[in-house]
Protein backbone atom coordinates (compact mmCIF):
# COMPACT_ATOMS: atom_id res chain seq x y z
CA UNK A 1 0.00 0.00 0.00
CA UNK A 2 2.89 2.72 1.11
CA UNK A 3 4.73 1.19 -2.34
CA UNK A 4 1.21 2.27 -4.49
CA UNK A 5 1.28 5.54 -2.62
CA UNK A 6 4.76 6.34 -3.34
CA UNK A 7 3.63 5.47 -7.10
CA UNK A 8 0.83 7.73 -7.47
CA UNK A 9 2.72 10.51 -5.41
CA UNK A 10 5.35 10.38 -8.17
CA UNK A 11 2.99 10.51 -11.10
CA UNK A 12 1.15 13.47 -9.95
CA UNK A 13 3.88 15.63 -8.81
CA UNK A 14 5.15 14.80 -12.90
CA UNK A 15 2.02 15.74 -14.22
CA UNK A 16 1.55 18.77 -11.88
CA UNK A 17 5.06 20.17 -12.48
CA UNK A 18 4.80 19.52 -16.76
CA UNK A 19 1.31 21.15 -16.20
CA UNK A 20 2.75 24.00 -14.76
CA UNK A 21 6.04 24.53 -16.64
CA UNK A 22 3.94 24.29 -20.16
CA UNK A 23 1.34 26.28 -19.45
CA UNK A 24 4.05 29.11 -17.59
CA UNK A 25 6.49 29.08 -20.84
CA UNK A 26 4.11 28.97 -23.06
CA UNK A 27 2.56 31.99 -21.29
CA UNK A 28 5.92 33.64 -21.67
CA UNK A 29 5.89 33.27 -25.30
CA UNK A 30 2.43 34.64 -26.06
CA UNK A 31 3.03 38.05 -23.42
CA UNK A 32 6.43 38.20 -25.43
CA UNK A 33 4.67 38.08 -28.85
CA UNK A 34 2.30 40.63 -27.74
CA UNK A 35 4.59 43.04 -26.99
CA UNK A 36 6.82 42.58 -29.85
CA UNK A 37 9.33 42.09 -27.17
CA UNK A 38 11.45 40.13 -29.28
CA UNK A 39 12.01 42.53 -31.29
CA UNK A 40 14.59 43.53 -28.48
CA UNK A 41 17.79 42.16 -27.69
CA UNK A 42 16.53 40.46 -23.93
CA UNK A 43 13.29 39.32 -25.88
CA UNK A 44 15.37 37.18 -28.00
CA UNK A 45 17.04 35.55 -24.92
CA UNK A 46 13.92 35.41 -23.24
CA UNK A 47 12.36 33.33 -26.18
CA UNK A 48 15.64 31.09 -26.11
CA UNK A 49 15.23 29.89 -22.39
CA UNK A 50 11.67 29.74 -22.80
CA UNK A 51 11.87 27.58 -25.97
CA UNK A 52 14.67 25.50 -24.03
CA UNK A 53 12.05 25.13 -20.62
CA UNK A 54 9.78 23.97 -23.16
CA UNK A 55 11.98 21.25 -25.24
CA UNK A 56 13.04 20.06 -22.09
CA UNK A 57 9.75 19.52 -20.18
CA UNK A 58 7.66 17.96 -23.29
CA UNK A 59 10.66 15.49 -24.27
CA UNK A 60 11.45 14.26 -20.57
CA UNK A 61 8.10 14.85 -18.58
CA UNK A 62 5.66 12.30 -20.90
CA UNK A 63 8.42 9.87 -21.19
CA UNK A 64 8.96 9.86 -16.77
CA UNK A 65 5.13 9.09 -16.81
CA UNK A 66 5.31 6.05 -19.66
CA UNK A 67 7.89 4.44 -17.88
CA UNK A 68 5.50 4.46 -14.71
CA UNK A 69 3.50 2.39 -16.72
CA UNK A 70 6.06 0.47 -18.77
CA UNK A 71 4.89 2.03 -21.90
CA UNK A 72 8.01 3.47 -22.87
CA UNK A 73 10.55 2.47 -25.80
CA UNK A 74 13.81 1.71 -24.76
CA UNK A 75 15.42 2.45 -28.72
CA UNK A 76 13.34 5.62 -28.71
CA UNK A 77 14.95 6.79 -25.20
CA UNK A 78 18.13 5.68 -26.02
CA UNK A 79 18.16 7.52 -29.73
CA UNK A 80 15.86 10.42 -28.93
CA UNK A 81 14.79 11.19 -25.89
CA UNK A 82 18.18 11.56 -24.39
CA UNK A 83 19.99 13.61 -27.18
CA UNK A 84 16.25 16.39 -26.74
CA UNK A 85 16.61 16.12 -23.25
CA UNK A 86 20.35 17.17 -23.03
CA UNK A 87 20.36 19.44 -25.83
CA UNK A 88 17.24 21.40 -24.03
CA UNK A 89 18.64 21.56 -20.77
CA UNK A 90 22.01 23.14 -21.88
CA UNK A 91 20.50 25.55 -24.39
CA UNK A 92 18.52 26.80 -21.21
CA UNK A 93 21.79 27.11 -18.97
CA UNK A 94 23.94 28.57 -21.51
CA UNK A 95 21.36 31.16 -22.68
CA UNK A 96 21.07 31.97 -18.54
CA UNK A 97 24.92 32.54 -18.66
CA UNK A 98 24.53 34.63 -21.71
CA UNK A 99 21.58 37.19 -20.51
CA UNK A 100 24.29 37.81 -17.68
CA UNK A 101 27.24 38.42 -20.45
CA UNK A 102 25.07 40.82 -22.39
CA UNK A 103 23.92 42.56 -19.43
CA UNK A 104 26.95 43.01 -17.75
CA UNK A 105 28.47 44.33 -21.22
CA UNK A 106 25.65 46.71 -21.60
CA UNK A 107 25.46 48.50 -18.26
CA UNK A 108 29.26 48.31 -18.22
CA UNK A 109 29.89 49.88 -21.69
CA UNK A 110 27.38 52.90 -22.23
CA UNK A 111 29.07 54.64 -24.47
CA UNK A 112 30.14 51.52 -26.89
CA UNK A 113 27.87 49.84 -29.77
CA UNK A 114 24.76 47.91 -28.61
CA UNK A 115 24.19 44.40 -29.46
CA UNK A 116 21.92 44.44 -33.04
CA UNK A 117 19.23 41.96 -32.69
CA UNK A 118 20.62 39.63 -35.77
CA UNK A 119 23.59 39.78 -33.25
CA UNK A 120 21.83 38.45 -30.53
CA UNK A 121 19.88 35.93 -33.52
CA UNK A 122 23.16 34.37 -33.94
CA UNK A 123 24.27 34.16 -30.45
CA UNK A 124 21.47 31.95 -29.60
CA UNK A 125 21.67 29.85 -32.63
CA UNK A 126 25.28 29.89 -31.52
CA UNK A 127 24.39 28.46 -27.91
CA UNK A 128 21.69 25.92 -29.34
CA UNK A 129 24.42 24.68 -31.50
CA UNK A 130 26.56 24.96 -28.31
CA UNK A 131 24.20 22.74 -26.66
CA UNK A 132 24.06 19.79 -29.08
CA UNK A 133 27.55 19.69 -29.69
CA UNK A 134 28.00 18.57 -25.82
CA UNK A 135 25.79 15.77 -26.57
CA UNK A 136 27.08 14.22 -29.72
CA UNK A 137 29.39 11.80 -27.18
CA UNK A 138 26.62 10.50 -25.55
CA UNK A 139 25.04 10.09 -29.02
CA UNK A 140 27.92 8.18 -30.12
CA UNK A 141 28.19 5.82 -27.02
CA UNK A 142 24.67 5.40 -26.16
CA UNK A 143 23.99 1.40 -27.57
CA UNK A 144 21.19 -0.86 -27.39
CA UNK A 145 21.96 -4.29 -25.90
CA UNK A 146 20.74 -7.52 -27.10
CA UNK A 147 18.32 -7.89 -23.99
CA UNK A 148 16.63 -4.54 -24.94
CA UNK A 149 18.52 -1.86 -22.43
CA UNK A 150 20.39 1.43 -23.56
CA UNK A 151 23.81 1.39 -21.98
CA UNK A 152 26.63 4.02 -22.73
CA UNK A 153 29.10 1.81 -24.30
CA UNK A 154 32.78 4.11 -23.43
CA UNK A 155 36.07 2.45 -24.71
CA UNK A 156 37.03 2.75 -21.06
CA UNK A 157 36.08 3.61 -17.40
CA UNK A 158 38.33 7.36 -17.96
CA UNK A 159 36.32 8.25 -20.68
CA UNK A 160 33.03 8.41 -18.83
CA UNK A 161 34.60 9.89 -16.19
CA UNK A 162 36.09 12.39 -18.01
CA UNK A 163 32.30 13.11 -20.21
CA UNK A 164 30.84 13.57 -16.79
CA UNK A 165 33.41 16.13 -15.77
CA UNK A 166 32.76 17.97 -19.09
CA UNK A 167 29.61 18.28 -18.33
CA UNK A 168 29.59 19.44 -14.93
CA UNK A 169 32.34 22.18 -15.84
CA UNK A 170 29.99 23.05 -18.78
CA UNK A 171 26.22 22.96 -17.09
CA UNK A 172 27.65 23.82 -13.58
CA UNK A 173 31.06 25.18 -13.05
CA UNK A 174 31.89 27.63 -15.86
CA UNK A 175 28.13 29.41 -15.40
CA UNK A 176 28.84 29.68 -11.89
CA UNK A 177 31.76 31.16 -12.57
CA UNK A 178 31.21 33.45 -15.41
CA UNK A 179 27.60 34.68 -13.83
CA UNK A 180 29.69 35.58 -10.61
CA UNK A 181 32.23 37.58 -12.42
CA UNK A 182 29.67 39.57 -14.72
CA UNK A 183 27.35 40.61 -11.39
CA UNK A 184 30.51 41.85 -9.40
CA UNK A 185 31.48 43.54 -12.74
CA UNK A 186 28.08 45.42 -12.46
CA UNK A 187 28.09 45.83 -8.93
CA UNK A 188 31.33 47.73 -9.13
CA UNK A 189 30.73 49.92 -12.11
CA UNK A 190 27.15 50.83 -9.89
CA UNK A 191 28.84 51.56 -6.69
CA UNK A 192 31.79 53.61 -8.99
CA UNK A 193 29.25 55.45 -10.92
CA UNK A 194 28.68 59.19 -9.72
CA UNK A 195 25.72 60.39 -9.10
CA UNK A 196 24.25 63.43 -9.77
CA UNK A 197 21.25 65.80 -7.87
CA UNK A 198 18.64 66.32 -10.00
CA UNK A 199 19.15 70.56 -9.57
CA UNK A 200 22.93 69.76 -10.82
CA UNK A 201 24.07 72.13 -14.03
CA UNK A 202 25.38 68.68 -15.07
CA UNK A 203 22.07 67.89 -15.78
CA UNK A 204 20.77 68.88 -19.42
CA UNK A 205 18.37 68.15 -21.67
CA UNK A 206 20.47 66.20 -23.21
CA UNK A 207 20.09 62.25 -22.18
CA UNK A 208 23.51 60.50 -21.67
CA UNK A 209 24.09 57.44 -24.14
CA UNK A 210 22.99 54.04 -22.31
CA UNK A 211 21.65 55.91 -19.48
CA UNK A 212 18.01 54.44 -20.15
CA UNK A 213 19.50 51.48 -20.46
CA UNK A 214 21.17 51.22 -17.64
CA UNK A 215 18.54 51.84 -15.37
CA UNK A 216 16.50 49.16 -17.69
CA UNK A 217 19.42 46.76 -17.00
CA UNK A 218 19.42 46.89 -13.13
CA UNK A 219 15.75 46.10 -13.44
CA UNK A 220 16.44 43.28 -15.75
CA UNK A 221 19.55 42.25 -13.50
CA UNK A 222 17.44 41.40 -10.68
CA UNK A 223 15.42 39.02 -12.66
CA UNK A 224 17.72 36.82 -14.06
CA UNK A 225 20.32 36.60 -11.10
CA UNK A 226 16.96 35.23 -9.23
CA UNK A 227 16.73 32.70 -12.34
CA UNK A 228 20.95 32.38 -12.17
CA UNK A 229 20.30 31.45 -8.61
CA UNK A 230 17.66 28.86 -8.87
CA UNK A 231 19.23 27.11 -11.67
CA UNK A 232 22.65 26.42 -9.25
CA UNK A 233 20.32 25.30 -6.46
CA UNK A 234 18.05 23.02 -8.11
CA UNK A 235 20.23 21.47 -10.84
CA UNK A 236 22.67 20.94 -8.05
CA UNK A 237 21.22 17.67 -7.17
CA UNK A 238 21.33 16.25 -10.75
CA UNK A 239 25.39 16.99 -10.94
CA UNK A 240 25.99 15.10 -7.85
CA UNK A 241 24.01 12.15 -8.90
CA UNK A 242 25.80 11.66 -11.61
CA UNK A 243 29.28 12.13 -9.78
CA UNK A 244 28.92 9.51 -7.45
CA UNK A 245 27.38 7.16 -10.17
CA UNK A 246 30.41 7.61 -12.15
CA UNK A 247 32.95 7.65 -9.65
CA UNK A 248 31.93 5.71 -6.82
CA UNK A 249 29.27 3.78 -8.26
CA UNK A 250 26.59 4.60 -6.23
CA UNK A 251 22.70 5.29 -7.31
CA UNK A 252 20.31 6.37 -4.84
CA UNK A 253 16.98 5.87 -6.58
CA UNK A 254 14.72 8.78 -4.75
CA UNK A 255 18.09 10.86 -5.71
CA UNK A 256 17.66 10.59 -8.88
CA UNK A 257 14.12 11.21 -8.36
CA UNK A 258 14.51 14.54 -6.52
CA UNK A 259 16.66 15.37 -8.80
CA UNK A 260 14.57 14.86 -12.27
CA UNK A 261 11.54 16.94 -10.46
CA UNK A 262 13.83 19.43 -9.25
CA UNK A 263 15.69 20.09 -12.60
CA UNK A 264 11.76 19.87 -14.58
CA UNK A 265 10.70 22.09 -11.26
CA UNK A 266 13.26 25.37 -12.64
CA UNK A 267 12.10 25.35 -15.84
CA UNK A 268 8.82 26.24 -14.52
CA UNK A 269 10.16 28.97 -12.49
CA UNK A 270 11.28 30.92 -14.67
CA UNK A 271 7.92 32.35 -16.25
CA UNK A 272 7.15 33.26 -12.73
CA UNK A 273 10.33 34.78 -11.71
CA UNK A 274 9.35 37.15 -15.04
CA UNK A 275 6.17 37.67 -14.14
CA UNK A 276 6.68 38.63 -9.98
CA UNK A 277 10.03 40.45 -10.53
CA UNK A 278 9.57 42.27 -13.77
CA UNK A 279 7.10 45.18 -14.31
CA UNK A 280 6.64 45.25 -17.75
CA UNK A 281 6.31 40.99 -17.86
CA UNK A 282 3.41 41.59 -14.38
CA UNK A 283 1.59 44.28 -16.31
CA UNK A 284 1.49 42.40 -19.74
CA UNK A 285 0.28 39.31 -17.45
CA UNK A 286 -2.27 41.32 -15.53
CA UNK A 287 -3.71 42.59 -19.32
CA UNK A 288 -3.79 39.92 -20.30
CA UNK A 289 -5.38 37.85 -18.72
CA UNK A 290 -8.03 40.59 -18.43
CA UNK A 291 -8.33 40.57 -21.98
CA UNK A 292 -8.89 36.91 -22.10
CA UNK A 293 -11.48 36.91 -19.25
CA UNK A 294 -13.21 39.74 -20.41
CA UNK A 295 -13.72 38.10 -24.08
CA UNK A 296 -15.20 35.19 -22.62
CA UNK A 297 -17.35 37.05 -20.66
CA UNK A 298 -18.61 39.01 -23.42
CA UNK A 299 -18.78 36.19 -25.91
CA UNK A 300 -21.16 34.16 -22.90
CA UNK A 301 -23.36 36.87 -22.57
CA UNK A 302 -23.52 37.52 -26.38
CA UNK A 303 -24.59 33.66 -26.63
CA UNK A 304 -26.64 33.55 -23.75
CA UNK A 305 -30.98 33.24 -24.79
CA UNK A 306 -32.18 36.40 -24.48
Amino acid sequence: MEKNLQWWTEVAVIITVFIIGLVGNIFVLIIVNERNVRKTIHGTFVISLAIADLVLLCSDSPVSILQHFSLTSETYNCRVHLTVVTTGYNAGLFTITSMAIYRCHAVTNPWRPKLKRRGAVIWVSFVWLAAFIFVIPLIVVSKITKDGKCIEDWPSLAHRQAYTVLLLTAQYILPLLITAICYIRIWLFMRNRPVFPRNSNLFTNRRIPGEENTRESMIILKTVAVIVFLFLVLLLPNQVAWMLLDFRNVSYEELWFVADILTRLHSCLNPVVYGVMNKQYRRSYVTFLTRTLCYRHVSRVAQAPT
